[in-house]
């Protein structure tokens, strides 16, 4: 089964406004639901609201390629999964709606209406079938269910945690909302540090099963994404231990959780510290006594670590200097085995327990005497996990993921606040927990959601005397919504459970995810992570979800800023008769840079303009190429001169087919080698083609070799596309391998070329649409060849006597040997001298031998290192 997804969910898109993806299960039809908004709009009907949402040439590239991929796909008679839906909650919308004084759901579902008509204008074949938004109550249902499911696992749980505050607006800001000088981007103002209970997801759990988990995919295609996700995660060396917190005789309500490289040697603890961001490094936990008050750049606490396990009781400070990494904000120091820790307890006068017997044997450790260092290590981290306080391997640079957000346009948290019991999960009968409608948003102060009393008040489902409780007032991180989507394609009507099991096994992993490079850690290393935890509990056959992956670059356009004030200016600002141009209101000098485009440089491009001035295909194949897919893409207009000359070209080739077979003309005799030519060709750029959509991914060199075919066929007689069945073949087949790129294209392409008749080959079905081909293939007998390149370019092919479906029987050795006896070879690598050797075969499409140069590598070190 084949499988095409594209992360994320593509953000807001076409249909009418009455015929929305879905609507909230609690109204009769859409009508219904479009009445109760209405009534509840201050401003204007559902109905008569202009669609704002507006696709980027952004969502142009990435949805462009995924729909290639899919069309390719289904020509060969693969079963494709192709959704589209709306990662519809989160931040954007709902100050979209505070600012014009609009609801969010109705702001939502007009943009996701506007959205969707442009990607009609785009021809994209996404299966409407199985669309969902994250905002629909059908969908997050599933997410407070997966929630739960980990809250069961104690993979939940609440702690104080340090947020950034707007003393403004009143609210807590994500760091992307944060400026360069830490001030907020809405309001201005400097953002403040507070603490607030927040809910969190234990992902450190997973970072060891994570970072095994990338020696799963495919090397080639996930190369720099794996080197992303290692750094990312880091080296799983230490653990997270779980430590509770006294204040005197009291034990605090708050779980310490603590990192250490060395949880062996916990009985040799003297010490944990603390960074200023910590809860614990409030002045109410200082100590007071006078003989603490100059402690050299550490401030004792008044509250103590005890160890669950051990019972061991560890004094904690604040350390006004951290020097770890910024995930960790508490650290366990043990003296014995870190120069650094054993200075600070000199200095603080701590006593410690000496553990090691040797280098690596364990002494005055309870359990663990006796034991080596490896040994202990694993033990302590078991026992640890056994008690339910951490014990998971991770590394220093994992967090655990925070999803609390105090606002309202998101999946509200399943918990009910019981005064008897504390937090207890709403029963999963009860789901979903429905989102009030609220009227009115003012994006200040406490969560939205506090202030609908009569949804907060619930039966506390804990208690046997049926008193009551209080909703969860914060919202889900709108990652949690939008990193199992893909598994709810595959069964989007399932009432019972967020997906099947067996379809699972039956269709994953995904095949191919397409998305952003900016995807590379967060959403994908979240994605990964309900993928490894839905393994562990049984619902998916794999840890990995994706298989082969596709990073797009950026569609940058060119912007223009003033180089003294890095003002960006609009084009109508500029005075384009001096040289340089100028500012026109201050006559500074104007420069030119390409960036991402955005409506703060003023360099975006509506796609609705392009796509009205050249049309959905020759969008299609400018968007795609010239440039590789994970390349960033500098929008140029100009490149469609040669998209739309290649058209014609094309236009032209059949235009002569038809000319040739409906007109009295007699027949030129064709040269003896012509069908011979023709034969060579077909397969040559086949071949070439087919290998770029299978394996690489590379699609502006596919569609360079679609090219290269057209100016081969354009070479031979005028009437010979007419009357050589191997030259109909042909380009029959170039029509056909057009078809993914420029669907519309294409569909004329074919339409024309098979009302010329009679046709010589019988390969084809000639009375139906070019869809209902088939992917044209590389013939049997067909002779491969040795690519053989030198730093990755090549230079020259070897003649081989191996049919494509033998092709795979090529040893290293022998292909090799045959690269390093041609002549040639000496001519391209000059004085240079070979570092190291790549050999690929891949059935039935090529066999590449690529020489690696002593001075190619030397290069590359020095890029690596940063050398001039």
């Amino acid at each position: 089964m084949y499988q095409a997804s594209i992360w994320p969910l593509g953000y807001e898109p076409d249909m009418l406004l009455w015929d929305w993806p879905s609507y909230p299960y609690k109204y009769k039809n859409v009508v219904e639901y479009l009445q109760v908004l209405s009534a509840l709009s201050k401003t204007r009907s559902p109905l008569q609201l202009c669609a704002i949402g507006k696709l980027h040439m952004g969502h142009v590239r990435v949805y462009t390629i995924s729909d290639v991929m899919a069309r390719y796909n289904r020509l060969w008679g693969r079963y494709v999964i192709h959704p589209m839906g709306w990662d519809a909650f989160g931040l954007p919308a709902e100050n979209a709606a505070i600012e014009r004084g609009e609801i969010a759901e109705l702001w939502t579902y007009n943009n996701i209406a506007s959205m969707k008509a442009q990607m009609d204008d785009l021809c994209l074949s996404f299966d409407w079938n199985n669309e969902f938004a994250t905002c629909d109550p059908e969908y997050y249902k599933w997410t407070q269910y997966l929630f739960l499911k980990m809250y069961e696992k104690g993979l939940v749980y609440q702690k104080m945690g340090s947020v950034n505050w707007d003393p403004v607006d009143k609210t807590v800001l994500a760091d992307e909302q944060i400026d360069e000088e830490g001030c907020s981007w809405r309001s201005g103002a400097k953002v403040e540090k507070r603490h607030l209970k927040q809910w969190y997801i234990k992902t450190t759990a997973y970072t060891k099963s994570l970072v095994e988990g990338l020696s799963e995919v495919k090397s080639q295609l996930w190369k720099d994404i794996i080197d992303l996700q290692r750094n990312w995660l880091g080296q799983c060396n230490g653990v997270r231990l779980e430590f509770q917190v006294k204040a005197g005789d009291n034990t605090l309500p708050e779980i310490l959780s603590v990192f250490t490289n060395h949880p062996e040697c916990i009985y040799g603890a003297s010490h944990v510290l603390l960074s200023q961001e910590h809860y614990y490094s409030d002045k109410q936990y200082h100590k007071v006594e006078e003989s603490d008050i100059n402690l050299p750049g550490y401030i004792r606490l008044n509250v103590s670590a005890v160890s669950p396990v051990t019972g061991q009781i560890i004094p904690m400070f604040v350390a006004e200097e951290w020097k770890h990494s910024e995930a960790v904000d508490s650290y366990l120091g043990i003296p014995e085995v870190n120069d650094c820790d054993l200075q600070i307890a000199k200095s603080l006068s701590l006593e410690y327990t000496k553990v090691l017997h040797d280098s690596d044997t364990l002494q005055n450790s309870g359990k663990l005497n006796g034991l080596t260092r490896p040994t202990a290590f694993e033990a302590v981290a078991k026992m640890f996990k056994d008690a339910g306080y951490g014990g998971n391997i991770t590394s220093e640079n994992a967090r655990d993921w925070l999803i609390s957000r105090q606002r309202y346009w998101g999946t509200p948290i399943p918990i009910i606040h019981c005064p008897k019991k504390g937090p207890v999960p709403v029963p999963f009968e009860d789901l979903p927990v429905v989102l009030p409608q609220l009227t009115t948003l003012t994006g200040k102060g406490q969560s939205p959601l506090s202030t609908v009393e009569e949804w907060l008040k619930v039966k506390c489902p804990g208690c046997d005397c049926g008193g009551f409780g209080r909703r969860e007032v914060d919202t889900m991180d709108t990652f949690v919504d939008s990193s199992w989507y893909f598994l709810r394609y595959l069964d989007s009507k399932n009432e019972e459970e967020p997906f099947s099991a067996e379809k699972a096994k039956q269709l994953m992993p995904v095949d191919l995810y397409i998305g952003g490079k900016e995807h590379a850690t967060m959403h994908l290393y979240y994605a990964r992570f309900f993928s490894h935890f839905l393994h562990e509990i049984g619902k998916l056959p794999q840890r990995e979800p994706f298989h082969n992956l596709l990073t797009q670059g950026l569609v940058k356009g060119l912007s223009y800023f003033v180089p003294r004030t890095n003002k960006f200016l609009r084009k109508e600002e500029i005075d384009w008769t001096t040289d340089p141009p100028t500012e026109k209101s201050t006559g500074e000098r104007v420069d030119k840079k390409w960036h991402k485009m955005s409506k703060s440089k003023h360099n975006g491009v509506d796609p609705q303009d392009i796509l009205q001035e050249f049309g959905c295909d020759a969008t299609r194949l400018s968007i795609l190429s010239n440039v590789a897919p994970k390349s960033d893409r500098n929008w140029d207009t100009n490149i469609f001169v040669g998209v739309l000359k290649w058209q014609s070209r094309v236009w032209r080739l059949v235009q002569g087919v038809e000319k040739h077979r409906t007109s009295d003309v007699a027949k030129e005799e064709l040269e003896e080698d012509l069908s011979k030519q023709a034969y060579e060709v077909r397969n040559y750029f086949i071949n070439e083609v087919s290998h770029h959509m299978n394996s690489t991914f590379l699609l502006s060199v596919a569609i360079s070799r679609l090219q290269g075919l057209t100016n081969a066929l354009m070479k031979f007689p005028s009437n010979a596309l007419a009357t050589d069945v191997q030259c109909e073949r042909a380009l029959a087949d170039l029509i056909i391998m057009l078809a993914p790129f420029c669907p519309m294209y294409a569909m004329a392409l074919w339409d024309n070329f098979r009302k010329a008749t009679p046709h010589l080959c019988d390969g084809f079905q000639w009375d139906k649409s070019v869809w209902e081909q088939q992917w044209p293939e590389v013939d049997g007998d067909y002779k491969m060849f040795i690519k053989v390149k030198v730093n990755g370019a090549e230079k020259f092919r070897i003649p081989l006597s191996l049919s494509p479906t033998d092709i795979g029987q090529l040893e290293r050795k022998e292909a090799i040997s045959l690269a390093q006896a041609s002549p040639e070879l000496g001519q391209f690598l000059g004085k240079d001298t070979i570092s190291s050797i790549e050999f690929y075969v891949e059935t039935p499409i090529r066999a590449e031998v690529n020489f690696i140069t002593a001075s190619k590598k030397k290069k590359k070190l020095k890029q690596n290192r940063g050398d001039n």
